[in-house]
């Protein structure tokens, strides 16, 4: 039984309702808050108990007014937040989350099963006909007395007040969260039907001004001044650590929100502008989990059938690879139960199953044993952030989803197919951006290399290179990057080559010869980039080196002029022309899944993964490559070495990418 089905609270002051719960401090009680003018109801209480904080904001809505939840934290005493039914804010359950959330960061996804919910008798909800001891000392309770008498306690929606046994006063914002237990519905997963799908999605106009149309009006205008103003809180977040990085030679910041089992970095020419970069990163990767999708449990894809994505376009694992001591996979095949989520095709928006550890790259199953070998098996599918998304729209989102896809695809099709790719010109690069962070790397003793990455997807794709002409250690670094306008998709790849030629050599170079002599070593993100930094490597980087030098109008011709024409002024034009372009590339099938959680969506913005069967995803550990089974790398290879590849050689070299 719900707690606002149990027998009713006591009543003790006229005027604003002020409720009793179990424990609460005498003193506490006796204090004017008839005199008060924020709420409607308060509810007093000695601690937080979730049942009693849904009861009392049940008991709020059921008026119609404002309600302030007071109880006691250890020596402390909470008011607050003040949580009103007209505009959102959040609850006590919310600043509970929000705390445990500092107290200690979570270090894995949230349970992967949604737990029942016992049934609660009357007799659970907390009420007392006796008060507690007091909480407050005579002095602090008279001042505490004097403020809501005179109303000294101005709270806005959402605010709380922390009162410390010695008088202080700390005042906080507590924003609503997506997994309280009060006002939500808590961080359970939600379970969802596949005879249930959701309405058809169809894609709406995105109208911007910009020059380049592939962004509309940006969240918080990316004005870190009104970020922090709308985000931070330095006891309940979301946004509770930034941390500017003077190690390279670029203003750099890291970015913490609470929950978040990754924070976001940004780059920039100026620290206000990557710390704005880095927030939104951060909530980006706050995406990656599905805490709100709903979620199909344990169905197999031939029970699914047309209502699912096909398994086999999505690539698939060798016998080598799932054997390895290091693989983190579970084997699979068209009859094995997995958990799927919904998604919607781009075009038409029909709703169509992913696996849940395709469409969200934090997701995971609990390992079937605590046997070494089961412990690392979590996933059917290895996937990163590849392909996921931040925009102020769902549609701008999608857009620089497939963007991102399209540059991994084309840096991973030219170092499997290691042949030498077109450079272009030095003196193409006039930006002034790019010709600065092309000094920092040169500064440090390296040639760059600009190359031409684009592949059959058209969209321009510039691969990075830093290589040091005397061999000497970091030999080599690479980066990418890909957009609209090639000056800006050359101007990215180079933001990321410097950020790795600034922080240099940071790792146990004698620990990652071993990783160099034997590939099959490679398992995590790090060990990538890492590799192919030693001397001996150096020959096989080189090798995309050679090609002609061009033109950026050579290198891809009429850009950014056809995308800007084929938008028309228009987020969601531009999305379908590269969707177009996706498709000239034999990739007909985009399917996005909506990330957002309402935290998301609550201040401008939107999460997206796209997932394109066919596509060369972008994983990190030997045993995780999913390059089996994709045509399209089979006929990229073909052309490129005359005979086609077998099963048993995936999955290849790993790649060099950061």
């Amino acid at each position: 039984m719900r707690a606002d089905t149990a027998r009713p609270a006591t009543e003790i002051r006229t005027g604003p309702r002020v409720l009793r719960g179990a424990g609460a401090p005498s003193d506490l009680l006796a204090l004017p808050w008839t005199q008060q003018r924020h709420a409607d109801t308060v509810a007093v209480a000695g601690g937080y108990d979730a049942r009693w904080e849904r009861f009392a904001l049940d008991a709020a809505r059921a008026h119609g007014g404002t309600l302030l939840s007071v109880r006691t934290d250890g020596t402390r005493v909470v008011l607050g937040p003040l949580w009103s039914a007209d505009r959102p804010s959040g609850c006590a359950g919310c600043a509970q989350v929000r705390a445990a959330d500092r107290e200690a960061m979570p270090d894995g996804p949230l349970p992967v099963r949604p737990t029942a919910t016992p049934t609660e008798p009357a007799e659970a909800v907390p009420h007392s006909s006796r008060a507690a001891g007091p909480a407050l000392s005579p002095p602090v309770g008279e001042l505490l007395a004097e403020l809501v008498r005179e109303d000294g306690l101005t709270l806005a929606t959402g605010e709380l007040i922390v009162l410390s046994p010695d008088g202080t006063l700390r005042r906080h914002r507590v924003l609503p969260s997506h997994r309280c237990e009060v006002c939500g519905e808590g961080p359970r997963l939600r379970p969802g039907s596949a005879a249930e799908p959701p309405p058809p999605r169809e894609l709406l106009p995105r109208p911007t001004a910009a020059a380049v149309p592939d962004r509309g009006e940006p969240p918080f205008g990316l004005d870190p001044t009104r970020m922090r103003a709308e985000l931070a809180d330095p006891r309940f977040g979301p946004m509770v650590r930034m941390q500017r990085d003077g190690m390279t030679g670029m203003a750099m910041a890291e970015v913490n929100l609470l929950g978040a089992l990754f924070g976001g970095h940004g780059r920039g020419t100026t620290y206000r502008h990557a710390e704005v970069v880095g927030c939104l990163e951060a909530y980006e990767r706050v995406g990656g989990f599905p805490h709100v999708a709903p979620l199909v449990f344990d169905a197999t894809a031939r029970g699914l059938g047309d209502r699912a994505i096909g398994l086999a376009g999505l690539g698939h694992y060798t016998a080598r690879q799932l054997a390895s001591p290091l693989c983190r996979l579970r084997p699979f095949d068209e009859d094995t139960p997995m958990d799927w989520v919904w998604g919607h095709e781009l075009e038409g928006g029909r709703p169509l199953l992913v696996p849940a550890d395709v469409g969200f790259y934090q997701y995971q199953y609990r390992p079937l044993s605590d046997a070494p070998e089961d412990v690392r098996r979590t996933r059917f599918f290895h996937e990163s952030s590849s392909g996921s998304a931040l925009g102020g729209s769902y549609e701008e989102a999608a857009l620089h989803s497939l963007l991102e896809l399209a540059e991994r695809d084309a840096f991973l099709l030219c170092w499997h197919r290691h042949r030498p790719l077109p450079r272009i010109a030095p003196s193409e690069i006039t930006d002034r951006e790019s010709l600065l962070l092309i000094r920092q790397i040169e500064e440090r003793g390296y040639e760059v290399h600009l190359l031409v990455a684009t592949r059959d997807i058209a969209v321009p794709v510039v691969w990075a290179m830093a290589v040091r002409p005397d061999g000497r250690m970091p030999t080599s670094f690479n980066s990418a990057g890909a957009g609209a306008d090639p000056v800006q998709a050359a101007r990215a790849a180079l933001w990321e080559l410097s950020q790795l030629v600034g922080i240099g050599l940071d790792w146990d170079v004698e620990r990652m010869r071993r990783v160099v002599e034997d590939p099959w070593l490679v398992d995590e993100l790090l060990d990538h980039h890492q590799r192919y930094t030693y001397p001996e490597l150096l020959p096989r980087v080189r090798s995309v080196l050679g090609g002609p030098v061009v033109s950026l109008a050579e290198a891809f011709p009429g850009w950014p002029g056809v995308f800007t024409d084929a938008a028309g002024g228009d987020v969601t034009g531009a999305l379908r022309f590269v969707a177009s372009l996706f498709r000239a590339a034999g990739l007909d099938r985009i399917v996005l899944v909506d990330q957002s959680t309402p935290e998301h969506t609550a201040h401008g913005m939107s999460a997206v993964k796209a997932v394109v069967p066919g596509i060369l995803p972008m994983c990190f550990g030997q045993a995780q490559q999913r390059l089996a089974g994709l045509p399209r790398l089979v006929t990229a290879l073909t052309d490129a070495h005359g005979t086609p590849p077998r099963d048993e050689d995936f999955p290849l070299e790993p790649h060099p990418f950061p």
